[in-house]
């Protein structure tokens, strides 16, 4: 009869999740690992090929721990404000895990500009005209500017750099949006006469 599995799959890849956490995700190597968990490194290997599999599945759980705290900021009364306000939050809270989704190069990060200009966000979008009342072209430029702005104080959250309060975070967002909305609308074509 084989010996038991003492070291799990579930354990491994939790101690690794805790350890990009606290350290990021340069910190998740074998002896690392093997030391958190009390045993050597054949334990890991035989769950995972190599670190680099290892590594892309701690990156699909930041993306599901990102994805449940931008899920919160839907129940904001304005939603677009709280998605921007959970990113922001999501960046103070889970630094570590911010930099790997959104500062690093590994995995299947894109830059944040061509995230924002992608076709995903058409919903955004069309929600964003028919709050403000911009055609669609416009409410893209909306969109992306305002979330540019979001995206500089996340990351200048995340490394320590610069950290508001959430109320002077939400103004500075409801005065972008406000501000980039009179702006554009401004730049519109008046519509036609009827």
């Amino acid at each position: 009869m084989p010996p038991a599995i003492k070291i799990t799959k579930e354990a491994i890849s939790e101690s690794a999740f805790q350890l990009t956490r606290e350290s990021g995700i340069q910190a998740v190597n074998a002896r690392e690992l093997a030391k958190r968990l009390g045993c050597s490194t054949q334990p890991i290997f035989r769950v995972y090929e190599n670190m680099e599999q290892l590594k892309q599945e701690l990156y699909r759980r930041a993306e599901a721990a990102y994805e449940g705290h931008l899920n919160e900021g839907m129940n904001h009364p304005i939603p677009f404000l709280g998605i921007g306000l959970a990113y922001i939050d999501f960046a103070q809270r889970e630094k570590n895990l911010f930099k790997l989704l959104f500062m690093s190069e590994h995995y299947e990060v894109k830059s944040v500009f061509d995230m924002v200009q992608g076709d995903d966000n058409d919903a955004v979008v069309g929600m964003i005209a028919a709050q403000s009342g911009l055609d669609m072209e416009s409410a893209r430029r909306l969109f992306v500017n305002t979330w540019l702005i979001t995206h500089g104080i996340a990351s200048l959250s995340a490394t320590n750099t610069f950290d508001l309060d959430k109320a002077e975070t939400e103004n500075i967002l409801k005065d972008t949006f406000l501000s980039l909305n009179m702006y554009l609308k401004s730049k519109q074509p008046p519509p036609p006469d009827e």
